[in-house]
């Protein structure tokens, strides 16, 4: 087998092992829809101090579950840095957090030191105690909140043009005042 022929025998089976977890949750699996209130929460964050949706009110909050085991959440993560957080960070409207579900502080805390180029805020749900009130089942899963605390957009699963989506959707709630 040639080298290119293997380079593209790899990149297809990438490719449908992203789509297949792209597909494997479905809504069947979440607990909320677009348009519904997000619900409270308060995790730890890494860089101390806690992250609570309560404090974000007035912001545009975007909300991504992942886990240091989940493949399609590492191909997400480098996006989410360069087309989300790097872009709005600066922004006082806007605020990030990505937690990791069923991983405790020591596993985060060494993920982060490894992987330093994420600089994006991060927390824990070793429990998925905050997990559980979104949904079942799904990763990487990601929520934009408007200003009013409402779901805007919720995605499960990594799929090309999906940090897209959440860019459109995180452009349009800062736009409206």
């Amino acid at each position: 087998m040639s080298p290119r022929h293997s380079l593209l025998t790899v990149f297809a089976v990438l490719l449908a092992v992203l789509s297949a977890c792209a597909l494997s949750a479905t809504d069947d699996d979440a607990h909320t829809r677009v348009g519904d209130k997000m619900p409270a929460f308060s995790v730890d964050a890494a860089s101390g101090g806690s992250f609570s949706m309560a404090a974000q009110a007035g912001k545009v909050v975007v909300v991504n579950f992942w886990a240091t085991w989940c493949e399609p959440c590492m191909v997400e993560m480098p996006e989410l840095e360069s087309q989300i957080w790097q872009k709005y960070k600066s922004s006082p409207d806007f605020a990030f957090i990505a937690i990791a579900r069923e991983q405790d502080k020591e596993t985060v805390l060494y993920f982060h030191k490894l992987h330093k180029n994420f600089t994006f805020p991060l927390a824990w749900d070793p429990n998925r105690a905050v997990y559980a009130q979104m949904a079942t089942g799904g990763i990487p899963r990601t929520y934009v909140v408007d200003r009013n605390g409402i779901i805007v957009y919720q995605g499960v699963g990594y799929g090309f043009g999906s940090v897209g989506e959440i860019d459109r959707a995180v452009k349009k709630a800062l736009a409206q005042k």
